[in-house]
């Protein structure tokens, strides 16, 4: 079992616990993670786990949990079901509690730069240097620019942080992550760099899961263009004057069209708005595999979150070259298992909900 270390939100020490019940990590590359915590009220400091209160998983300082539930569950007369359940998001979670808000007399909040410049332009102007410092989140900090990514440009009003920096980085293949600095007591929010672990690269040891490598315990895949387009009309159908563009080149039968509404003048503005819907909206293809984490390679050792690897299926004569987007940690007092989920996760109903209202 991983043992846990509770900080109050000034990241002072309150107390450590490492006989929980179980506990579920569900890490994320673009976007924030969340987990579960199971344990007995009576055991020790349970009293600091309160909402706002920081967990620390283990010694990764990259696993970091805000407290945002708990709830009891207690049967008379069983003392094991006195149980409290305690729920909250990663460190991520942070850029979930702001907004993106243009300065006064701008519609829209925009920069250029390369995509890490990007993230860290609106990361700095709505949580670390915003206009009105009431919305300035105390103890973050963003890590130096590396200047990672390609070019581009970005512009955006009131939309949630968090959703946007996901966008961003599904569009330009970055992740992104607060980390916890205990010796300065900061948030150190950083870009996440994939790296390549596929067969078919001489630079790093090659990583692949294969059943016959027994390092699969079950395995689902996934390949599905139920909500695929792969041609978009950009622009503004209300007013016949403005501009619209057609972006992708499929023809025939296997044309699939959409329309994205681009409230702008600019060309590029509006090709950059078809190009991250193509992106958002193309063909989903997924595995899901319950992997053993000490067989053949090594989860955290060999291989993390974020690094492209090679999956392959023989029966569904299946290759694929993909990333780790997701990794979900069950521990519990006799066991650990590890779940990853590669390529683009299937969106739940909530994620649909949020692109059809968007």
């Amino acid at each position: 079992m991983k043992s846990i270390r509770v900080f109050d939100k000034d990241i002072n020490l309150l107390g450590e616990i490492d006989n929980y019940k179980s506990l579920n990590i569900t890490r994320r590359f673009y976007k924030n993670g969340e987990f579960e915590l199971t344990i007995n009220t009576s055991k020790l400091h349970t009293d600091k786990l309160v909402k706002n209160n920081l967990i620390l998983f283990g010694k990764d300082f990259n696993k970091v949990g805000i407290i945002l539930h708990r709830g009891f569950n207690y049967s008379q007369g069983q003392e094991n079901t006195d149980l409290l359940s305690i729920k909250g998001y990663l460190l991520q979670g942070l850029m979930s509690r702001r907004l993106i808000v243009p300065d006064i007399n701008n519609s829209y909040m925009s920069f250029k730069g390369t995509q890490e410049e990007i993230i860290k332009f609106f990361v700095d102007k709505n949580c670390v240097n915003p206009v009105d410092s009431k919305r300035k989140i105390n103890r973050l900090v963003i890590a130096e620019n590396k200047n990672r990514g390609a070019n581009d440009s970005w512009r955006s009003s009131y939309e949630l942080l968090g959703s946007k920096l996901n966008e961003i980085g599904e569009y330009s293949g970055l992740g992104w992550n607060i980390e916890l600095d205990i010796e300065n007591k900061q948030f150190i929010f950083d870009i996440l760099e994939s790296k390549n672990k596929t067969v078919n690269q001489r630079d790093l040891p090659p990583i692949t899961f294969r059943s016959d490598f027994n390092n699969i315990l079950t395995r689902e895949y996934t390949e599905s263009i139920i909500n695929s387009k792969n041609v978009v009309y950009s622009g503004t159908k209300e007013d016949g004057t403005k501009m619209v563009l057609s972006v992708g080149d499929v023809t025939d039968f296997d044309r699939i069209e959409t329309f994205v509404d681009t409230n702008s003048d600019e060309v590029s503005e509006i090709i950059k708005s078809a190009q991250v819907a193509l992106k958002d909206l193309e063909e989903l293809k997924t595995f899901e595999l319950d992997v053993n984490y000490k067989n053949t390679f090594i989860y955290e050792k060999d291989y993390y979150l974020g690094d492209i690897v090679t999956v392959q299926d023989k029966k569904l004569n299946v290759t694929m070259d993909t990333k780790i987007v997701e990794v979900k940690e069950n521990y519990t007092p006799n066991s650990m298992a590890i779940q990853l989920v590669f390529g683009k996760g299937i969106p739940n109903f909530l994620n649909r909900l949020m692109k059809a209202v968007k």
